[in-house]
């Protein structure tokens, strides 16, 4: 599928429910978005906010919450860290200049985090991009395992180079998804 291929297929996604690209990026505003990530019929909460670091780029972030059923909310983990709020990285305040990002997408009641890591010597030139997909996952089973959590299912590199991560997100690919 071309470039411009799944960029149309990304317009249109939402306006069609039986879209033959069923993978799409859902859009999320800066503040508290409301979603029911784990199919449970409850709503959890994707946050997102600025973290003003004293620069003049300073970075976004997106933080997940899920209600618990019990009147709670757990936090899930950023995969493989301590951390629990997912950053972008930028090298100027040019939002269009993304060196790493993180896009929510979703495939019928499946959430997919994508982060996309720009690879090479320079972060100024246009290199490929690494994609990793994170799947939304639930565990009940391992004590010291967080009950949500975004678990890697796979990675792929960029068939182009990319000043941004924002042109690298034309990549995704709904193929793989699959294991």
């Amino acid at each position: 599928m071309t470039v411009t291929l799944r960029a149309l297929c990304w317009l249109t996604a939402a306006a069609f429910s039986n879209s033959v690209c069923a993978l799409s990026p859902v859009l999320l505003k800066q503040g508290i978005n409301p979603l029911d990530i784990n199919d449970d019929g409850r709503q959890d909460y994707v946050v997102v906010a600025q973290f003003d670091n004293n620069t003049s780029h300073p970075n976004l972030g997106l933080t997940f919450f899920v209600d618990r059923g019990d009147g709670g909310l757990s936090i899930m983990p950023v995969a493989n860290s301590e951390r629990f709020t997912w950053f972008d990285y930028r090298l100027s305040a040019d939002a269009e200049f993304l060196v790493e990002d993180n896009q929510l997408f979703r495939r019928g009641n499946t959430f997919w985090l994508i982060n996309a890591e720009k690879k090479g010597e320079s972060p100024y030139d246009r290199n490929p991009f690494q994609l990793s997909y994170y799947r939304f996952t639930q565990s009940d089973d391992d004590p010291g395992v967080p009950l949500y959590q975004w678990s890697l299912m796979k990675k792929t590199i960029t068939q182009n180079s990319y000043d941004s991560a924002t042109q690298a997100w034309a990549e995704v690919d709904e193929r793989d998804l699959q294991p």
